[in-house]
């Protein structure tokens, strides 16, 4: 398996395609603003293939310079390919990708006990689990979606308060000023 980085054309193409099939509604920002995060510098559309090219999995982050964590924005498989170890392999490979850079890879799964399917949430924070994700204290809403975080190691572990911490920076520049008074909120810091 091998990760690249992809353009902005390639990430919109990504975008429009595969998210909508992988990821509710309510989870997925407008394009604009992922562009906004890419022409900022803070917003890294991975993408996970085999050796002929063809995708198996993507993985977009947000990473601030000189922060120790950073935020798995998304990430899925490809839906054929679920269930059969390349979602495990594929984020280890985002881990390695990101351990020379931070110290934990921050996700936010969304919370059992308010998810439209609740077992499905279950499943998707036991993979994150299996995968050498810890659980922490923190908890989010953001948009009124809530959300567990979870914290992946990658180069170390940062204690919950500081996680908190860079969590609410990472926010602070993915959501802009008007709208992130209220729509996002930290809990368990």
């Amino acid at each position: 398996m091998q990760i690249q980085r992809i353009t902005h054309a390639e990430c919109e193409e990504l975008y429009r395609t595969a998210l909508p099939r992988d990821f509710p509604a309510a989870e997925l920002k407008p394009f604009s603003e992922i562009q906004r995060l890419l022409d900022a510098g803070v917003y890294e559309p991975l993408l996970l293939t085999d050796d002929t090219g063809t995708r198996l999995a993507y993985a977009w982050l947000v990473v601030l310079p000189a922060q120790r964590t950073a935020l798995l924005d998304y990430f899925a498989v490809r839906y054929d390919l679920r269930g059969g170890g390349v979602g495990t392999a594929a984020l280890q490979l985002v881990k390695e990708y990101c351990a020379m850079r931070v110290q934990d890879l921050l996700l936010e799964c969304e919370h059992p006990a308010e998810a439209p399917d609740p077992d499905a949430a279950r499943r998707r924070i036991g993979f994150y689990l299996r995968a050498g994700a810890r659980a922490t204290a923190l908890e989010s809403r953001v948009f009124g979606t809530r959300y567990t975080v979870l914290s992946l190691p990658c180069g170390g572990t940062v204690p919950d308060a500081q996680l908190c911490k860079e969590l609410r920076a990472l926010y602070r520049v993915m959501v802009p000023h008007p709208y992130y008074r209220g729509q996002v909120i930290f809990y368990g810091s």
